[in-house]
Protein backbone atom coordinates (compact mmCIF):
# COMPACT_ATOMS: atom_id res chain seq x y z
CA UNK A 1 0.00 0.00 0.00
CA UNK A 2 1.34 3.48 -0.88
CA UNK A 3 1.56 5.89 1.62
CA UNK A 4 -0.79 8.19 -0.08
CA UNK A 5 -3.91 5.99 0.34
CA UNK A 6 -3.17 6.49 4.23
CA UNK A 7 -5.73 8.90 4.25
CA UNK A 8 -8.31 7.46 2.98
CA UNK A 9 -12.22 6.51 4.29
CA UNK A 10 -11.42 2.94 4.78
CA UNK A 11 -9.14 0.62 3.15
CA UNK A 12 -10.59 -2.86 2.67
CA UNK A 13 -8.76 -6.41 2.41
CA UNK A 14 -11.31 -9.07 1.57
CA UNK A 15 -13.75 -8.30 4.49
CA UNK A 16 -13.57 -5.50 7.01
CA UNK A 17 -14.22 -6.41 10.51
CA UNK A 18 -15.38 -4.40 13.69
CA UNK A 19 -16.66 -4.13 17.74
CA UNK A 20 -19.65 -2.04 17.59
CA UNK A 21 -20.07 -0.60 21.21
CA UNK A 22 -22.40 1.93 22.70
CA UNK A 23 -20.65 5.57 23.33
CA UNK A 24 -20.73 4.22 26.83
CA UNK A 25 -18.82 1.51 26.09
CA UNK A 26 -20.95 -1.54 26.73
CA UNK A 27 -19.84 -4.18 23.59
CA UNK A 28 -23.23 -4.93 21.39
CA UNK A 29 -21.96 -6.79 18.09
CA UNK A 30 -19.88 -6.77 15.26
CA UNK A 31 -20.36 -4.87 12.05
CA UNK A 32 -18.96 -6.48 8.58
CA UNK A 33 -18.44 -4.97 5.28
CA UNK A 34 -17.52 -6.48 2.38
CA UNK A 35 -16.53 -4.49 -1.11
CA UNK A 36 -18.06 -5.31 -4.71
CA UNK A 37 -14.58 -5.11 -6.30
CA UNK A 38 -12.15 -6.82 -4.16
CA UNK A 39 -9.31 -5.50 -6.54
CA UNK A 40 -10.04 -2.02 -6.08
CA UNK A 41 -7.96 0.30 -3.78
CA UNK A 42 -10.58 1.97 -2.33
CA UNK A 43 -13.75 0.17 -2.68
CA UNK A 44 -16.70 2.48 -3.07
CA UNK A 45 -19.83 0.16 -2.29
CA UNK A 46 -20.12 -3.53 -1.28
CA UNK A 47 -22.45 -5.60 0.96
CA UNK A 48 -22.72 -5.45 4.75
CA UNK A 49 -23.85 -7.64 8.23
CA UNK A 50 -24.72 -7.11 11.30
CA UNK A 51 -23.99 -9.69 14.26
CA UNK A 52 -25.72 -9.12 17.81
CA UNK A 53 -24.00 -9.93 20.94
CA UNK A 54 -26.93 -9.80 22.72
CA UNK A 55 -30.89 -9.12 21.62
CA UNK A 56 -31.33 -6.86 24.73
CA UNK A 57 -31.82 -3.60 25.06
CA UNK A 58 -31.77 -0.30 24.13
CA UNK A 59 -28.92 -0.37 21.61
CA UNK A 60 -29.65 -4.05 20.48
CA UNK A 61 -33.59 -3.06 19.01
CA UNK A 62 -32.04 -0.16 17.17
CA UNK A 63 -29.59 -2.71 15.18
CA UNK A 64 -31.60 -6.04 15.47
CA UNK A 65 -33.00 -5.44 12.05
CA UNK A 66 -29.52 -5.34 10.37
CA UNK A 67 -29.65 -9.69 11.78
CA UNK A 68 -32.48 -10.55 9.03
CA UNK A 69 -30.77 -11.67 6.20
CA UNK A 70 -34.16 -11.12 3.87
CA UNK A 71 -33.17 -7.65 2.32
CA UNK A 72 -30.06 -6.59 0.86
CA UNK A 73 -27.88 -4.97 3.15
CA UNK A 74 -25.62 -2.43 1.13
CA UNK A 75 -23.29 -0.28 1.55
CA UNK A 76 -21.59 3.01 -0.66
CA UNK A 77 -19.03 5.47 -0.46
CA UNK A 78 -20.99 9.48 -0.38
CA UNK A 79 -18.44 12.28 0.03
CA UNK A 80 -16.75 12.06 3.46
CA UNK A 81 -19.07 9.09 5.16
CA UNK A 82 -20.48 5.78 4.03
CA UNK A 83 -24.15 5.13 3.47
CA UNK A 84 -25.66 2.41 4.73
CA UNK A 85 -28.84 0.82 3.24
CA UNK A 86 -31.85 -1.64 3.15
CA UNK A 87 -32.42 -2.53 -1.14
CA UNK A 88 -31.99 1.29 -1.87
CA UNK A 89 -33.58 2.74 1.41
CA UNK A 90 -31.01 4.21 3.82
CA UNK A 91 -30.69 3.33 6.92
CA UNK A 92 -28.04 4.80 8.24
CA UNK A 93 -24.37 5.95 7.91
CA UNK A 94 -20.64 5.33 8.79
CA UNK A 95 -17.99 7.98 9.41
CA UNK A 96 -14.62 7.85 11.05
CA UNK A 97 -14.79 5.65 13.74
CA UNK A 98 -18.78 6.11 14.06
CA UNK A 99 -22.53 4.17 13.32
CA UNK A 100 -25.37 6.30 13.15
CA UNK A 101 -28.24 4.31 12.89
CA UNK A 102 -31.97 5.73 13.71
CA UNK A 103 -30.35 8.80 15.67
CA UNK A 104 -28.33 6.65 17.23
CA UNK A 105 -24.41 6.71 17.40
CA UNK A 106 -22.21 3.76 17.98
CA UNK A 107 -18.34 3.61 18.13
CA UNK A 108 -17.05 1.00 15.93
CA UNK A 109 -13.44 -0.53 16.94
CA UNK A 110 -11.32 -1.67 13.81
CA UNK A 111 -10.56 -5.70 14.36
CA UNK A 112 -9.12 -6.27 10.96
CA UNK A 113 -5.73 -5.87 11.55
CA UNK A 114 -6.38 -7.96 14.96
CA UNK A 115 -7.38 -10.97 13.20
Amino acid sequence: MSSENSGSLLRFFDMHYFSIHTQQGAHVGFFIMLPDDESETQPQSGRFAIKLQSEEGAAAEVLAPFGQTEIPQYWRVVKDRIELFFDDAPVGSLRNEYLTVSGQTFVLTDLTGAM
